[in-house]
């Protein structure tokens, strides 16, 4: 027996193990990749893992002999190791690093085409490469957005959903990008979308990412390519819809073995049409007294855009990396608006009304950033970043107005609000300065800690007025002045702990205070927070191919200064679109477990909102005479959420994948004439199907629907889009032809009944209906796209010296 118990103490030593870390080409960690040992002797699979978020793998419990590694995975090239010799009298066996290069490099100059999944699951949410879904041709980033999974974008309201949470902050090339929600909108709607490379959705932030978006983060990250050789991509695009529609996109990369260049510059000429049409009522507190309405805006917008990405990368010696880019637009629209509506009075009275605004928009927007990437040791990096971001927009319009009476005959209307003539113009600009450093150090093989400061500086100016004219002079509504400046500091400072509970399963430990200060030159009190902000993650690796994640972290949704600031503006002389300086920010706390295996990801998540806000929210000024549109906060929203991911392998040449959210949610409105409850299932579907077909032909289906829904006091009907895209790889590479039609079914239109919850302010009950471009014109698109050049790193099999450098 004392024999037995020895040699069983004993075996417990006699294993070894293989630890090591798996880098790009750009010395960045690649997180979960597969890492497979096989003997030498004959070729048979021993064990596997998947490296961690910091490119780590462990193999455990060998026995003394010779193998080689096998490293794979999507987007990048396999890599194979030389032989190994393991010892179990080492214990370990640490190796270099071993890099990945990207699969648009070649080997013996054969070209690795090999797409990447259009979706992949990380522990932090999805990666989407939208450069694999055909419909990224020929449309912008906004377009791009409202087809992903689980992105919900409210063009009506200026809002994203993420999950169908609200509250959602969106980052350039991982920096927050400080505009208002409307004016980020426009942005997006302005960003074409072949420069872009991916975008992460990230639902599961940690404290390294700012506490700012209670439903998460959407980093788009445009293309910058970092290999040897120069490449030139072309790509065009023309269009029909209510009019013209022309794209043309020109890229440039050249890299060295130091310096890498990567240069795009794109033109869009659209021309659309939108609009809505509504009726209802209001009560006899309204200033017209009790009445039945109609009302519609028809709106044409002629538009020019410039966009310029540029990036220079500098690496001087291997452990040293300094980078600069810079993303930049220059819009400029022509709009048309046709608002008009009929007001039919209790005691008789009836008059219609009929506007047209006539608006020239100019916008500019550049984001410069400089960057240092310094590792001091393998196990100590560190990052600093400054960025520098400059808005400006100036939007003139001159609005005439007509009015008649039941026989179409023109009149005088008795209230003297209705003019015959207003013009506005909101000048904004908005400066923002960020500076982050973060220090990455590896304590030991089991524990990994950041650390990372923040400050953030801001200021927004706004000057916007609307004057009426007033027996042919011009004079200024008092409702609509503006003139005001405001600043916006925030601090922050964050660590983070990573600890490998064994091969299988690691714990990360973040926590983030932010100091949050704005004051507004129209208010006297100023605004302030100061909060802590935990984070915390488990992941467990089942084995190869399968995980499971447990995630709490807790955000803050900071509202816009265009939110607080009272006194905009207004298109209707009955109702002021306004800001709301009492508005609250929100708080929200949400607990997620999520299992993935081979692509398929199964999740379900708590989340509790505190203050949650809604934009255009009908309420009354004092004195209860004026509709006010404006953000509000419900009292709370409470979601029990269920989400699913799964990509369907029908046939060889057939895939399909389904994005599925079901929610229950329960929240309280406050703001309405009675506060109210609403518990309600809300249900989002996301589909995509790509199908091969011979003579290098692709179709792509892609589409979404969202079931009905309430919002705040008002309900929302179920609406959906459907996509199509086919394409015809030309032989010889010469190029790619790529026909879209999105809104195939003409279905982009949104029903909403505004009090439909519960009564809102003057027992307002109106129902409408805004309709996308596509609804009313069938849209067409035709590219043509190809690439002239080769970014390529030459790699040999046969040579010992270049496989050599590879596993360093």
């Amino acid at each position: 027996m004392k024999t037995l118990l020895i040699i069983l103490l004993f075996s417990n030593f006699a294993f070894a193990q293989i630890t090591g870390k798996v880098i790009s080409s750009k010395r960045e960690s690649v997180p979960f990749v597969n890492v497979t040992l096989y003997q030498v002797s004959d070729s048979i699979l021993v064990t596997g893992t998947t490296t961690n978020e910091n490119g780590k793998y462990e193999l455990s419990n060998l026995k003394s002999g010779s193998y080689y590694l096998k490293i794979s995975g999507i987007g990048y090239q396999t890599l194979w190791s030389e032989p190994l010799e393991v010892q179990t009298s080492a214990r370990e066996l640490i190796l270099p690093d071993l890099t990945l290069l990207e699969e648009n490099n070649t080997l013996e100059e054969v070209r690795v085409s090999a797409k990447k999944e259009l979706i992949q699951t990380t522990p932090l949410g999805k990666i989407i490469n939208v450069q694999s879904s055909l419909m990224t041709k020929g449309s912008n980033a906004l377009q791009v957005l409202e087809r992903l999974p689980g992105v919900i974008s409210d063009r009506r309201n200026n809002q994203f959903s993420l999950n169908g949470q609200s509250g959602v902050t969106i980052m350039f090339n991982g920096r927050k990008v400080q505009m208002p929600m409307d004016e980020l909108m426009s942005l997006l709607e302005n960003t074409v979308a072949d420069n872009i490379e991916k975008i992460e959705l990230i639902t599961s932030p940690t404290a390294q990412y700012d506490a700012d978006g209670g439903a998460g983060v959407i980093n788009i990250v445009f293309k910058n390519n970092e290999t040897l050789g120069t490449k030139i991509n072309l790509s065009a695009t023309a269009g029909y819809g209510y009019k013209e529609k022309v794209l043309t996109t020109v890229g440039f990369s050249h890299g060295f073995k130091k310096l890498n260049l990567n240069a795009s510059y794109s033109f869009n000429h659209d021309v659309r049409k939108s609009g809505y049409a509504g009726d209802g009522t209001a009560g006899a507190s309204f200033m017209l007294g009790e009445s039945y309405n109609t009302f519609y805006g028809i709106a044409r917008r002629y538009q020019n855009n410039h966009n310029l990405n540029f990036a220079v990368q500098y690496q001087p010696n291997p452990k040293t990396t300094l980078g600069v880019d810079v993303v930049g637009s220059f819009d400029k629209s022509h709009n048309l608006v046709n608002n008009g509506g009929t007001y039919q009075l209790q005691r008789g009275d009836f008059f219609e009304i009929a506007m047209l605004s006539d608006g020239l928009t100019t916008k500019q927007n550049n984001i410069s950033s400089f960057y240092l990437k310094q590792t001091f040791s393998p196990k100590t990096q560190f990052n600093a970043d400054f960025s520098y971001i400059n808005y400006s927009n100036n939007s003139p319009a001159g609005i005439s107005s007509d009015y008649f009476d039941e026989q179409k005959q023109p009149i005088k209307p008795q209230f003297s609000i209705f003019t015959y003539g207003n013009r506005g113009e909101s000048i904004s600009k908005i400066h923002v300065g960020v500076f982050k450093a973060d220090l990455n150090i590896q304590f030991s093989e089991k524990i990994n800690a950041d650390f990372g400061i923040k400050t953030s500086f801001a200021q927004n100016e706004n000057d916007s007025k609307v004057e009426r004219k007033v027996n042919d002079t011009w004079e200024i509504d008092p409702r609509s002045q503006s003139q005001l400046k405001s600043q916006e500091r925030i601090a922050a400072v964050y660590s983070q702990v990573k600890y490998m509970l064994d091969a299988k399963s690691n714990l990360l430990l973040g926590l983030r205070y932010e100091y949050w200060k704005r004051d507004f030159s129209n208010q006297e009190e100023v605004f302030e927070i100061s909060k802590l902000f935990p984070s915390v993650l488990y992941t467990y690796a089942i084995n190869q191919n399968s995980s499971i994640n447990f995630n709490y972290s807790r955000r803050i949704s900071r509202p816009a200064y265009t939110d607080l600031i009272s006194n905009l503006f207004y298109t209707d002389p009955t109702f002021i679109f306004s800001g709301n300086p009492l508005l609250k920010p929100t708080l929200s706390d949400m607990l997620k477990v999520e299992y993935s295996k081979k692509g398929l990801s199964i999740g379900i998540s708590v989340q509790y909102d505190l203050n949650p806000i809604l934009r255009y929210q009908i309420t009354s000024n004092a004195t209860k005479d004026v509709g006010v549109s404006s953000p509000q906060n419900l009292d709370y929203m409470k979601s029990l959420n269920l989400f699913l991911s799964y990509p369907f392998q029908l046939t060889k040449w057939w895939k399909f994948t389904l994005n599925t959210l079901t929610s229950l949610r329960d929240y309280k409105v406050s703001y309405s004439q009675f506060p109210a409850q609403k518990r309600y299932v809300f249900q989002n579907l996301n589909f995509s199907q790509q199908i091969n077909l011979p003579k290098n032909f692709e179709i792509e289906l892609s589409g979404w629907y969202n079931m009905p829904y309430f919002e705040g006091p008002n309900t929302i009907k179920g609406f959906g889009v459907a996509n199509v895209g086919i394409a015809k790889k030309l032989k010889n590479d010469k190029g790619t032809l790529l026909l879209t039609l999105p809104d195939v079914f003409r279905s982009f239109s949104v029903f909403s009944h505004n009090g439909g919850m519960t009564p809102i302010a003057f027992d307002i009950n109106t129902v409408s209906n805004w309709r996308d471009e596509t609804v009313f014109y069938r849209v067409v698109k035709l590219t043509y796209s190809r690439s002239f050049g080769k970014n390529t790193q030459s790699v040999k099999y046969d040579s010992k010296d270049e496989e050599r450098e590879r596993v360093k």
